[in-house]
C-alpha cells in the first residue's frame, strides 16, 4: 500500500501586509512582518491536509482561506497567505482558543 506525505512549508512563517500610516508619512508606506506562532501553522496545516487527504471541507468560517492555501498547493505554485486570509484563520483560532 502506497502512502502519500505531505509536506506544508511556509516561507518562514512571515505574514505580510500593508500598514496604514499617518498622513505625514503616506509617500513611505512600509509592509509589517508578523510570524504566527506555530500552534497557528499547526492548526492550518492539520485543516489543508484534512481537505487534500481525507477530503473533508473545512469548517465554513475558514473555507476561503484554507481552500487558497490548498488550491496554491495542488497547482504548485508558493504558498501566499493573504492577509484577509490570515485575519479569517486568526480569528478563527482565537474564537476556538486553539491559540
Amino acid at each position: 500500500m502506497n502512502s502519500i506525505r505531505l509536506h506544508l512549508k511556509f516561507d518562514p512563517s512571515v505574514v505580510m501586509y500593508l500598514v496604514i500610516v499617518d498622513k505625514l508619512l503616506q509617500r513611505q508606506s512600509d509592509l509589517l512582518k508578523v510570524k504566527p506562532s506555530e500552534k497557528f501553522f499547526d492548526m492550518v496545516r492539520e485543516q489543508v491536509i484534512s481537505h487534500l487527504i481525507d477530503g473533508k471541507e473545512p469548517p465554513e468560517q475558514i473555507a476561503g482561506p484554507i481552500l487558497n492555501i490548498a488550491d496554491d498547493m495542488l497547482a504548485g505554485r508558493e504558498v501566499v497567505m493573504r492577509s484577509g486570509d490570515y485575519i479569517t484563520l486568526m480569528n478563527y483560532a482565537k474564537s476556538k482558543k486553539m491559540l
